[in-house]
């Protein structure tokens, strides 16, 4: 199907929307547009799991197999608060920098003969002009959006926790939480790494304990020495970077933010459609923010090749990608709930064990593991066990063997679909 597309932003959705496309059987021109340099990137890893790499194999083998080799594994969980005994809890899966996925799939966009440009803060009136396809994919404070926000329906709303992401050399193997006792409330932080040398540590807290330790307003490098204070049990010396992406001046307050929660009536107007965090977010703590958006744009980028109405196209993408939307939507919901509630003097003791409730950090760490939804009792029993070293490390042995069971699958499918085709 001959359809010219230009793709404003050169995200994961962007660039991934771009290369199925191609790979689908787009013959156009098709552009990604960034207003950043190439290299230049904000935030530090982002976390996915084995589903996504199912997904990707089946569409394009080259960038699954090349986002694998760049993703860092991490295996397990770990609950801590203060400095007391950490909890050990299951799971795992796969983070990589933000910067190395970026780099991979637009090494794999232009090796389809995707047309990249960077450093495009405006894509311009003849670019758009002359596409039959706009998609934007200009991340959660989409431009594309705010210019059609009435005919699409758009609401945002603002979480109430203040948060800041940030970087370490600090090597965290295990995905990490940990909760410190600040004397003017509680703050937490989820701390993962990315490469062998470096871990994401985001930090959250509730506003009137951002504000009474004076972070609302102290200048970066201030704030940065004041939190590597409160978590240096975890940081274990190593400090705490910000992106230089995000470095404000020196006297300026350090890169605080909030999550914003977009959701729209509809994903697409005329030739305009969204993807990413231009059409939704989920909230940070559940980790899908990456795996949605390249979702959104293998769906995406294979209906604009199919031949059809482009109004079709856009409605069966829409109702396809909804379906996967709403029930991490739900999770994503009941985890933020969890988390306002630790802080909430008013919450129910069955919503949620909070860490300065008179219960141990087991029944905290069994909530913790069901705040996205209900679990069978023989989790808790595996949690309770898991705390045992020598289980643990059955536990981690077992997880491996099917991580790499399943990429040898993964594999095995690709072999045979290149057979057949």
């Amino acid at each position: 199907m001959e359809r010219r597309i230009v793709c404003v932003g050169g995200g994961p959705a962007g660039l991934y929307t771009a290369i199925t496309a191609r790979l689908a059987g787009a013959r156009d021109e098709i552009v990604v547009v960034e207003r950043n340099p190439p290299g230049v990137t904000h935030g530090w890893g982002v976390v996915f799991w084995d589903d996504l790499l199912d997904t990707m194999h089946r569409n394009d083998p080259v960038s699954a197999r090349a986002l694998s080799a760049a993703a860092e594994v991490w295996d397990g969980q770990l609950l801590q608060v203060g400095r007391r005994a950490p909890v050990f809890l299951g799971g795992s899966g796969y983070a990589v920098g933000r910067q190395e996925l970026l780099g991979l799939l637009t090494a794999r966009a232009r090796e389809l003969d995707v047309d990249v440009r960077f450093g495009t803060s405006d894509p311009g009136p003849d670019l758009l002009a002359g596409a039959d396809v706009v998609v934007a994919a200009d991340g959660v404070n989409s431009a594309r959006r705010a210019a059609h926000e009435a005919a699409l329906g758009a609401r945002a709303t603002l979480s109430w926790h203040p948060y800041i992401w940030l970087g370490t050399a600090r090597r965290f193997p295990t995905f990490t939480f940990g909760f410190v006792d600040t004397g003017a409330g509680w703050m937490w932080c989820h701390a993962y790494a990315f490469r062998a040398d470096r871990s994401t540590f985001i930090v959250e807290c509730p506003e009137p304990t951002w504000r009474a330790l004076g972070l609302d307003r102290m200048p970066v490098e201030a704030c940065l020495r004041a939190l590597e204070e409160l978590f240096a049990h975890l940081l274990d010396g190593e400090s705490l970077l910000v992106a230089e992406a995000q470095r404000p001046a020196p006297d300026r307050p350090a890169p605080w933010t909030r999550f914003q929660r977009v959701e729209l009536g509809r994903w697409h107007v005329g030739n305009l459609v969204l993807v990413g965090d231009a059409a939704h977010t989920t909230h940070f703590t559940i980790g899908s923010g990456t795996s949605l958006a390249l979702g959104d744009a293998r769906a995406l980028g294979a209906r604009l090749a199919d031949e059809g109405p482009l109004a079709e196209a856009f409605a069966g993408y829409e109702a396809e990608r909804r379906a996967v939307l709403a029930p991490l939507q739900d999770e994503a919901d009941r985890s933020t709930a969890w988390f306002a509630d630790l802080v909430r003097p008013s919450a129910a003791p069955t919503s949620s064990a909070r860490p300065g409730d008179a219960v141990d950090d087991l029944h905290l760490a069994w909530s913790l593991w069901r705040r996205r939804g209900d679990a069978p009792t023989w989790r808790w029993h595996l949690l309770r066990a898991t705390q045992q070293p020598a289980l643990r490390r059955l536990r981690r042995g077992a997880s491996s063997v099917r991580r790499g069971l399943r990429a040898r699958r993964r594999e095995h499918d690709a072999s045979r679909r290149d057979a057949v085709g």
